[in-house]
């Protein structure tokens, strides 16, 4: 008995390019979540060093943040705590790091908030390619003034 064999090579090229390549786009989505989530968890540090900053830089410190002190400026900038959110956001590009420190009683006395927000413009590693606009994260730590 004679049997026939049709090569299947061209079946299983076609196969492999659909699958690798459903499986390409899975495998770089998961990488660009983590560097997203990365950039997120350095950014919401980055806030929390800055509140942290202020609160134990309150009125009754040698070099006090916030209102009545020299890096404070209207309405919601202070050299000092800017500094210090910069200084821990270490991965990010510092460029597209904007910081904002608000003092909503308009205080730094002792048992006053300060809140710190930081918001930073993500670029996805293939947002030029795709044309894919940034993802803006943002992230808020608001603290009472211990000092």
């Amino acid at each position: 008995m004679k049997t026939t064999s049709r090569p299947e090579g061209g079946q299983a090229l076609l196969e492999f390019a659909l699958v690798g390549l459903i499986f390409m786009i899975v495998v770089v989505g998961l990488v660009e979540l983590g560097r997203a989530v990365w950039n997120y968890n350095t950014l919401a540090h980055a806030a929390r060093e800055g509140a942290r900053y202020a609160i134990v830089h309150g009125s009754r410190a040698t070099e006090p943040s916030g209102p009545g002190s020299t890096n404070f400026a209207l309405p919601d900038q202070d050299a000092a705590v800017t500094e210090t959110v910069r200084g821990y956001a270490s991965g990010l590009d510092l460029d597209d790091l904007a910081v904002s420190a608000e003092w909503p009683e308009g205080t730094n006395e002792r048992g006053g908030h300060v809140r710190v927000t930081a918001r930073y413009e993500y670029q996805p590693m293939f947002s030029n390619l795709l044309h894919l606009p940034g993802i803006t994260l943002t992230s808020t730590s608001i603290m009472t003034i211990t000092y």
